[in-house]
């Protein structure tokens, strides 16, 4: 058989398995799943050479980047349904933890050549990229500590357990740890096999005898998922520049060049001894920060971003004052076939401005750029316009 020349990108597809739901992602744009054995080498004396090599937990990362077109993606992260978002928004505190799947097609079968699985990684940055001349994008980063690959299907089981009780659709292949599942989620927490549920054949119980929501994750027979191709045209290709506005406080901002919206999870990861996983994450208060440039034209921006008015009287701007004014950043999202229809809005209720610059190139047109803080760690993310 003719060894595969090699994987193009069509051929790659990401699945996000969140708090509540899984969701077969689109307009994703990179994918990248590395992981780090940390080791040290031991050396000892009398020895010319080294005793040798141990390691400790690996380190999973996950990092996947998609064209910002609506909601979705952020409200399966977050554990909302999409369909039913709520029309107060939803804040980035609530981004916490997921598994991904990667699913790589057979060249010449619709069916999965290859699966990668990343289980219980938790988010840990995300970034807002929203530019004049480019698509707007969201990109999410995660770490966690267990990754695996199989030649055999991944598959992903959804629904309320009975009694305790779910029954999957295949049977699951035992893993080399000795588990049968990859990750059981019980209303948004995952569970620990064993100790908290067990698996005979096809059936799970939970202890307790349980009805809430499960997802349970396992890999089972090759053949059995049918590779479809990622497609939805309920939200736009992409959103450029042209159909994003921004407003500051309550006015909207003319010769805006890019909006960038970054949070990162100050977190510490728990381990115990006896245990080759993770246990979980303690997570702070997200910090949330960014930038904003604008071509330079006259003083309304450094008005409003000082006395909160665009209007404002006065001939003289410090920049200590800046310290005085917290203001609301709006990002909105609008459909490039009607321009009217609002798709997403990201805002930041109390922006504090943290730096300042101007800058100028021969060629090139005067540019001032903001830096930014929120001011109370909130970012929050509607499915269309803020509510009045």
């Amino acid at each position: 058989m003719t060894k595969r020349v090699a994987i193009p990108s069509k051929d790659v597809k990401l699945r996000i398995v969140g708090p509540q739901a899984d969701f077969f992602a689109h307009r994703i744009q990179r994918l990248d799943m590395p992981a780090t054995l940390p080791n040290t080498t031991i050396n000892e004396l009398g020895n010319p050479g080294h005793a040798g090599i141990i390691t400790d937990i690996p380190e999973v990362t996950a990092t996947f980047q998609a064209f910002d077109v609506s909601h979705k993606i952020f409200a399966y992260l977050t554990g909302e349904d999409p369909d039913a978002y709520p029309e107060t928004g939803v804040d980035v505190s609530n981004l916490s933890t997921c598994d991904l799947i990667g699913y790589i097609k057979d060249a010449s079968v619709a069916e999965m050549a290859k699966c990668i699985h990343v289980k219980f990684m938790r988010i840990t940055d995300f970034t807002f990229t929203y530019t004049v001349d480019g698509e707007s994008t969201e990109e999410y980063s995660c770490a966690g500590s267990e990754k695996r690959y199989f030649s055999n299907d991944v598959v992903v089981d959804s629904g309320n357990l009975v009694a305790g009780v779910l029954e999957l659709s295949y049977t699951p292949k035992q893993l080399k740890n000795g588990d049968y599942l990859l990750s059981l989620i019980v209303d948004g927490t995952w569970k620990s096999e064993d100790s908290e549920y067990d698996v005979v054949d096809t059936t799970v119980t939970v202890s307790g005898g349980t009805t809430e929501h499960v997802l349970a994750v396992y890999h089972t027979l090759s053949g059995v998922m049918s590779w479809a191709n990622i497609s939805d045209s309920t939200v736009p290709a992409a959103i450029r520049g042209k159909n994003v506005p921004v407003k500051i406080g309550v006015e909207n901002m003319f010769r805006i060049q890019s909006v960038t919206i970054r949070g990162t999870f100050p977190n510490t990861k728990v381990l115990e001894m006896g245990n080759t996983s993770i246990v979980g994450y303690v997570t702070e208060p997200p910090d949330i920060s960014g930038d904003i440039t604008v071509l330079d034209t006259d003083n309304e921006i450094v008005a409003l971003l000082t006395s909160g008015v665009i209007t404002d009287t006065d001939k003289e701007y410090g920049v200590s004052e800046y310290e005085e004014r917290t203001l609301a950043l709006e990002v909105q999202l609008k459909d490039p076939a009607d321009n009217t229809t609002i798709q997403k809005t990201v805002k930041v209720p109390y922006m504090r401005i943290t730096s300042d610059g101007s800058s100028s190139n021969v060629g090139g047109n005067l540019t001032q750029t903001f830096a930014f803080m929120s001011n109370d760690a909130q970012c929050i993310v509607y499915s269309g316009a803020v509510p009045a």
